[in-house]
């Protein structure tokens, strides 16, 4: 019996050494963020780290190695054929977006907690995010995944990301995976033993967070932003992050109940610097619409609008898809745009279109684009 008294009370000392220790970290983390204006409105127990798009978990690793990911500068892709960086405040035009579903690379790690429609809401509240941040109109939401084509190759990503845009009129498409969502201990939330249900009990009760709980949940999806008329990537980045899971039922992603928990705040801290990073990018792309014409007309209907941003008498710049093929694979080519040195001016813009003329003398032949500059 004294024993057991000695050890409680060393449970309890311990913790709330760790409440102490959390609440000044909690007070350095809001003073550095008043410093630093952190993207994050909220304190993250662990700031999440972009790291290497190219690491991944391997089935034989523990999950608890994969908790503490070492910081490495994550390789953000930019089209080479595509320089464009038109990053100016005073027009900021609205680009339109597709955005896939998300799929998980390990399924099961649902199991925990029900959350398998991760793959679909992940991707509508990045989506959500980035028109609210008037960077893209409403997305357009697909239920589906790209593809991803033996040996991943970039080419046939490429062409498939060119056919959706030219399908849905998406001048960006937004696709990614679900890379971890695992538990480092899942006993430790769903079977846990006399002394670990004990500590749980301790700390849900305090409403604190310490070294001591150990049902940390890992989470880690890739995004890939891709041009939607030649398919090319503009931006690939992998975002992780971790937090508590302390919930047995099935609570389903996004829910209330999910956003009040410490893991579901650790979630939405990182869709929200993913979604700034993203926001960004596409704002630094040009504003590109297909054109509907015929060959010999100067009149044109220019796919974009008031939505977009534009108004009549505003100048685009006109251009020509060209089709490059393989010279080793068959049925594959890659997507080049090509001026033809030729300007157009809206006369009438509405709210989805406009209207327009071609200043400069240009016999109009194949698939042409109008891109603001």
């Amino acid at each position: 019996m004294l024993i057991s008294s000695r050890l409680l009370g060393l449970v309890l000392l311990a913790a709330i050494n760790s409440y102490a220790l959390a609440q000044d970290a909690s007070s350095e983390s809001i003073a550095a963020q008043e410093v630093t204006a952190s993207q994050l409105p909220f304190d993250n127990r662990s700031l999440p780290v972009a790291t290497d798009s190219s690491t991944s978990r391997q089935p034989s690793e523990q999950a608890s190695e994969a908790i503490k990911p070492v910081p490495v500068a994550a390789p953000v892709v930019e089209s080479v054929k595509m320089s464009f960086n038109q990053c100016s405040d005073e027009k900021r035009l609205q680009k339109s977006i597709l955005v896939t579903a998300f799929p998980q690379r390990h399924p099961k790690d649902g199991n925990a907690g029900n959350l398998y429609q991760a793959e679909y809401q992940l991707p509508e509240l990045l989506g959500r995010q980035l028109a609210e941040r008037n960077s893209t109109l409403l997305p357009q939401q697909l239920r589906e995944a790209l593809a991803a084509p033996e040996g991943g190759n970039q080419t046939q990503l490429a062409m498939q990301a060119q056919r959706l845009g030219s399908h849905y009129r998406s001048q960006i498409i937004l696709s990614g995976e679900i890379v971890d969502m695992a538990m480092a201990k899942s006993d430790s939330t769903y079977n846990p033993g006399l002394y670990t249900r004990f500590v749980n009990g301790t700390l849900d009760l305090l409403g604190i967070h310490s070294l001591f709980d150990t049902r940390d949940r890992l989470f880690s999806f890739q995004v890939q932003l891709r041009d939607g008329f030649t398919g090319q990537t503009l931006f690939s980045k992998r975002y992780d992050t971790y937090g508590i899971w302390n919930e047995k039922k099935a609570v389903g992603f996004g829910t209330p109940r999910f956003w009040q928990t410490d893991y579901g705040q650790q979630v939405k801290g990182l869709l929200k610097m993913a979604s700034a990073e993203i926001s960004e990018i596409i704002h630094c792309q040009p504003f590109i619409a297909q054109i509907d014409s015929r060959p010999g007309q100067t009149q044109i209907i220019v796919q974009g609008g008031a939505n977009n941003g534009l108004h009549a008498g505003d100048t685009m710049a006109l251009y020509q898809l060209v089709a490059q093929g393989s010279d080793t694979r068959y049925q594959e080519h890659n997507i080049r745009l090509v001026s033809r040195n030729a300007e157009i001016e809206l006369r009438e813009v509405y709210p989805s279109h406009s209207v327009g003329v071609i200043t400069t003398p240009s016999y109009l032949t194949g698939q042409l684009l109008a891109m603001a500059p």
